[in-house]
């Protein structure tokens, strides 16, 4: 029987990174980068992501600043609610403020070229929101 598979999303205003958990939940991968695009085309290629892989919780990454609210929250927010019209499995908030910076890092030193790195960034950055969130369940 299969396990409940968790899609990771890092939300940004040009880019939406998407990961996905193996089917035992013990790690992510990347799965691909999704053009934010104005008209909300990205919401119904998230939902044929989630129809196709059985997932059953949806991560959505949100900073979290102590002194006050981002415009991008407002941004994830209205995001979340438009998925949320569409799909019918649970979608959580997790707080991905390190998890950007993790990829980042982790393609310098890795010596990621700049250009690769903008490509896969994101990715990575909804592989750490998974990883940090099974990290927590322990």
């Amino acid at each position: 029987k299969k396990t409940m598979s968790i899609l990771g999303i890092d939300f940004g205003l040009k880019r939406i990174g998407i990961a996905c958990t193996d089917e035992l939940n013990i790690s992510s991968h990347p799965i691909m980068q999704i053009d934010n695009k104005p008209n909300g085309e990205h919401v119904g290629e998230i939902v044929k992501i989630i129809e196709e892989r059985s997932i059953r919780l949806v991560l959505v990454g949100m900073p979290f600043k102590s002194d006050g609210h981002l415009k991008i929250q407002d941004e994830i927010e209205d995001f979340v609610k438009d998925l949320e019209k569409k799909i019918c499995i649970q979608i959580l908030l997790w707080d991905e403020n390190f998890t950007t910076k993790e990829a980042e890092d982790f393609l310098i030193i890795n010596n990621f070229s700049r250009k690769k790195r903008k490509k896969i960034k994101d990715m990575l950055s909804a592989c750490n929101i998974i990883d940090s969130y099974i990290r927590s369940l322990k």
